[in-house]
């Protein structure tokens, strides 16, 4: 889809505004590290941090990359893909693949690629002459380490490195630039509780330096946030199991003297909460909520799974979510393939 290059700051207000999370409505920039990773979690109320013990745990906790070592294939590979404007800008996407491999007996290393194409846009000059196409995006690249420190917990950090290019270099009206980058830190632990069948979770993400484009009085917050969740085992038997997973979110950053400083943003705080249900531990279904006072999202999310390796021995698995975005606008789809070996 063609758009002019004036239309470049309206439709990532669309994004940020309409499609995105608490975190991109309010302010940050690095928006495409706010969309949740894994069809999977998407479905269960956008909630994963107690529960992702795969690659996935680069976005969700790194804590839970620890436990990689613990599974029988523990080599894992997951891409999803998203569309994040449906009826507005289909040609908007959000792209993630990530690699993990055990690094020893204890511990698991990965890296994975973000990627946000907010499609392509036709250039103009001051007397409104096009000059030519340019296609803007984001993406950050993330290399992440998580160890077990015992039997029942473990604890991660993720370092990663973001750049965006909403625009050519020199062609906004104040003659800044059109790119920015910054780079953000991630820490996590996950701690199992056998004796009530859970998990707690607790990760800070994306601490690092504002994202300049223009001037520093120009710049945005990198999307800090600390998520608490929990994950529990309701019901498990040879055929069949039954899992309860609840996420809390809080923004880490606060509008204050006209900027934004780090602090606890608890008025646009969100949860999500979701049931899985399993047979074999290959076929899966999933139903959640999620909350968001930003985009007044209040609504369902709901999705499968289907792991192969039951019936055709490679662990192959193929997860489909169903999610809100915001009040008013079409639901999106997330898919995600993943592969164990």
């Amino acid at each position: 889809m063609k758009r002019n290059i004036t239309t470049v700051a309206l439709l990532a207000v669309l994004i940020m505004g309409f499609c995105g999370s608490a975190l991109a409505g309010s302010g940050a920039g690095a928006i495409n590290l706010t969309f949740p990773i894994g069809a999977r979690f998407n479905a269960l109320g956008e909630a994963g941090t107690a529960l992702s013990q795969d690659v996935t745990s680069i976005w969700w906790n790194p804590g839970g990359l620890g436990f990689l070592p613990q599974r029988p294939k523990q080599h894992d590979v997951h891409i999803m893909q998203s569309s994040l404007a449906e009826g507005l800008a289909d040609d908007i996407a959000l792209y993630w693949g990530g690699y993990a491999m055990p690094m020893g007996s204890h511990g698991a290393l990965g890296f994975a690629m973000n990627y946000l194409d907010m499609g392509e846009q036709m250039g103009t000059d001051e007397n409104g002459q096009e000059t030519g196409l340019f296609r803007s995006y984001m993406f950050a690249f993330s290399t992440t380490y998580g160890v077990r420190l015992s039997r029942t917990l473990g604890v991660g950090i993720g370092v990663k490195y973001f750049r965006d290019k909403l625009a050519p270099s020199g062609s906004l009206q104040d003659g800044g630039g059109g790119s920015g980058d910054s780079f953000g830190v991630d820490l996590g632990l996950l701690w199992k509780v056998p004796a009530i069948r859970s998990n707690i979770g607790l990760a800070v993400a994306n601490l690092g330096p504002d994202i300049k484009h223009v001037d520093a009085d120009q710049s945005d917050p990198m999307p800090r946030k600390v998520t608490l969740g929990v994950a529990f085992s309701a019901y498990h038997s040879e055929f069949m199991g039954l899992l309860v997973v609840a996420d809390y979110l809080v923004p880490l950053y606060q509008w204050k003297n006209d900027d934004y400083g780090f602090g606890l943003e608890t008025d646009q705080a969100e949860y999500g909460m979701g049931v899985e249900w399993n047979y074999l531990r290959s076929l899966f279904v999933r139903f959640g909520y999620k909350n968001a006072d930003y985009g007044d999202i209040a609504d369902t999310t709901f999705g499968f799974g289907v792991d192969f390796n039951e019936w055709t021995g490679q662990a192959i698995t193929f997860d489909f979510a169903s999610v809100p975005q915001a009040e008013g606008l079409d639901r999106v789809n997330r898919l995600s393939l993943g592969y164990r070996f």
